[in-house]
């Protein structure tokens, strides 16, 4: 008589492969926009805003977006749909970095 054991997958496979396929249904939602990271987008966050609501604290002074053509050095552009674009047309939404 022949003693044969049979083939089989180990439960640390199955385990490892189970896990691998939760990571990859988690990352294609992410990355499909099924699941936002942070809440609200930033899009939604400015939604109905108006370039000139953008603050941002630099020490003890506060800064204020205001559009340019193009964002000079001291400069970052804002990104966002703001709803005084419209007015604005070539120009950019940049805050003063300090």
């Amino acid at each position: 008589m022949m003693n044969k054991k049979a083939q089989s997958i180990s439960i640390n496979t199955i385990i490892i492969a189970a896990i691998a396929l939760i990571v990859l249904v988690v990352l294609i939602a992410i990355f499909t926009g099924r699941i936002t990271l942070f809440g609200k987008g930033l899009d939604d966050a400015l939604a109905g805003k108006e370039c000139k609501d953008v603050t941002e604290k630099v020490g003890s002074q506060t800064m204020v977006g205001g559009w340019q053509t193009s964002c000079d050095e001291g400069f970052k552009q804002v990104v966002g749909t703001f709803s005084d674009a419209k007015d604005n047309p070539g120009k950019v939404c940049c805050i003063s970095t300090g």
